[in-house]
């Protein structure tokens, strides 16, 4: 069994988690760490102390490390958004495969440029979008590229979080539209719940990229918290397949319950959870699967390693991943604004050491139904939402954050 070699690019944050994965496979003898790059190691003693010991040579310049290792198979990226794309079309144009933390980029001709820089390169490219790669997720595309739902007509997106001011805090653009002057977006869609809204994509177009291509999006966006940001948002996609993708999300809930995706098609519907569980029901009859905890992240680490030594194909290439982009975009784009939910809707709850919590009741007893309706904020109605447009998204290819939007 061959050891791949690889290079890390940054190690704190969730870089922290990818420095773990990456030392188990070490231990296992799957993988080499050769190098990693950071900045501030100062911020991360025991990774840099984990990586230094497994004899991986640490460096502040990626570039410079890239350009001294090219025995190196792939390149981990795990640094702050803004940076993933111009890291990654380097790493791909000097001849690298590449793993990059989700979300691939912040618009969607950054991922075009991504897209491009693949292509170019022939190299792989896989986005770091681990939900995909657990086995009732995997089941369940298999079971609708088969037609065990038949033609799919709606897929359901449920995430409700509880996030505290501490969440904020952990880095500068937490929860920020921009950021040093660049578009960062953190919110629902792109951070938190991201895994979410890619999946009912992913299901939507029964695994072919093709179908889940967005057609229009339509959207609503708020914060309870104080942040630029949404971390509450309703989002409805036609997608080109002909399914009707509907997503929910906050980090305002009173508690964090596990992620849902409700997929309906004509023969029938099932139910994939974030707790690796699979329900499907059709003509068939009712079948359940409960595969358990994986590691997800290795698994897209085994897959990327199985992707290059014998061309399996990649859970979530950045190719399949334009739609992603594009959904999250026309979100800002149809919303317009991030609207605030006025202090009368919201309750402050203190936890463990004075932290502070921001949650609104009355979206937390009825968010749930609004989603079974599949009905938007706005539509259901809650008092505070404000109807949207449709936003069409055939040809578009650059964001610019809108007017109402733009900061200072």
């Amino acid at each position: 069994m061959k050891t791949y070699k690889a290079a890390l690019i940054g190690i704190g944050g969730f870089g922290g988690n990818h420095a773990k994965v990456m030392l188990e496979l070490a231990e296992a003898g799957l993988l080499e760490i050769v190098a990693f790059a950071e900045l501030h190691v100062d911020r991360s003693p025991d990774a840099y102390a984990r990586l230094t010991a497994a004899g991986a040579v640490h460096y502040v310049d990626y570039e410079q490390m890239l350009q001294r290792h090219p025995e190196v198979d792939f390149v981990t990226i795990a640094t702050p958004i803004a940076a993933h794309r111009p890291m990654c079309v380097k790493a791909l144009d000097m001849g690298f495969h590449v793993i990059v933390e989700k979300p691939p980029a912040v618009t969607i001709q950054d991922v075009d440029d991504m897209i491009e820089a693949r292509r170019r390169s022939g190299r792989l490219c896989q986005v770091n979008f681990q939900n995909t790669s657990g086995q009732a997720a995997r089941k369940l595309i298999e079971l609708l590229r088969a037609g065990a739902l038949g033609r799919i007509t709606d897929v359901t997106g449920l995430g409700m979080w509880k996030r505290d001011e501490a969440y904020y805090a952990r880095t500068g653009w937490a929860g920020k539209l921009t950021h040093n002057g660049m578009l960062v977006l953190d919110g629902t869609i792109n951070n938190p719940l991201a895994h979410l809204l890619h999946n009912c994509l992913l299901f939507a177009g029964s695994g072919e990229a093709a179908k889940a291509a967005p057609e229009w999006v339509q959207a609503e966006l708020y914060h309870a918290n104080r942040i630029e940001s949404e971390d509450t948002s309703c989002v409805r996609i036609g997608v080109a397949g002909g399914a009707t993708v509907h997503f929910f999300a906050t980090v305002c809930h009173d508690r964090s319950e596990t992620p849902s995706v409700r997929i309906r098609g004509t023969e029938g519907e099932a139910l994939w959870t974030y707790e690796n569980k699979l329900t499907i029901r059709n003509r068939e009859g009712e079948s359940t699967w409960a595969f358990g905890p994986e590691h997800l992240v290795a698994n897209m680490y085994r897959n990327m390693m199985a992707a290059i030594g014998r061309g399996e194909p990649l859970y979530a290439p950045i190719d399949d991943c334009r739609s992603f982009m594009a959904a999250s975009n026309g979100a800002f784009l149809s919303a317009g604004a991030v609207r605030t939910i006025p202090d009368e809707y919201v309750r402050e709850d203190v936890g463990e050491g004075g932290v502070v919590s921001r949650n609104v009741p009355g979206l937390s007893s009825h968010m749930s139904d609004a989603a079974e309706q599949r009905k938007l904020f706005s539509e259901y109605p809650f008092p505070w939402a404000v109807r949207t447009a449709p936003f069409r998204m055939e040809g578009y290819n650059r964001f610019e954050l809108p007017e109402g939007m733009r900061l200072g």
